[in-house]
């Protein structure tokens, strides 16, 4: 949270850029980064990598009376909602997606039968043909059977995460 003071009633925009520190742990002068020179540091650039520009007018910036400042607890308990939110958002699309390859493998299996039943109505060089088409089937059966094992794993990865965070607000929940 920013809250600045003493700012002009006649004020258009206000911008902040969001920049993540490298490992290295190196710091910007405010005056370097404020100044209105006209050369840009390269140190500036490298120790840190720009993530996104917040823009905020004052046609759409409200002030909310009554909302208090949080404290760390609160912050982090927040967080750890979002981190649940977002993995079970995850796990929700891994489902689809096993729903989904579940059903292209049974219409593959499906379209397999009707060329094997076709076979022995046909002669040798279209019985050649179909089972060049009959291996491919196969190929993408397999495809589908080693996706929707890894769509499971991913969700029984995301079940763990999911009971940690758990866990993890339980603890935050008892400071």
């Amino acid at each position: 949270m920013v809250r600045i003071s003493d700012l002009s009633p006649n004020w258009e925009a206000l911008a902040f850029d969001l920049y993540q520190e490298n490992e290295e742990k190196e710091t910007v002068n405010v005056d370097d980064v404020t100044s209105d020179s006209e050369t840009d540091s390269t140190e500036e650039i490298d120790a840190h990598a720009l993530i996104t520009t917040l823009y905020s007018d004052q046609r759409k910036t409200k002030s909310e009376e009554g909302k208090g400042v949080k404290t760390k607890q609160e912050y982090a308990l927040l967080v750890n909602d979002l981190e649940k939110q977002f993995v079970k958002k995850k796990m929700k699309n891994y489902e689809k997606a096993i729903t989904v390859e579940a059903k292209h493998k049974r219409q593959t299996q499906q379209e397999m039968n009707e060329l094997q039943r076709d076979m022995k109505y046909q002669v040798d060089e279209e019985k050649a043909d179909t089972e060049s088409k009959i291996a491919m089937k196969k190929d993408a059966i397999q495809s589908s059977d080693e996706s929707i094992q890894l769509y499971e794993d991913e969700q029984k990865s995301l079940q763990e995460k999911l009971q940690k965070l758990n866990e993890k607000q339980q603890d935050l929940a008892m400071k």
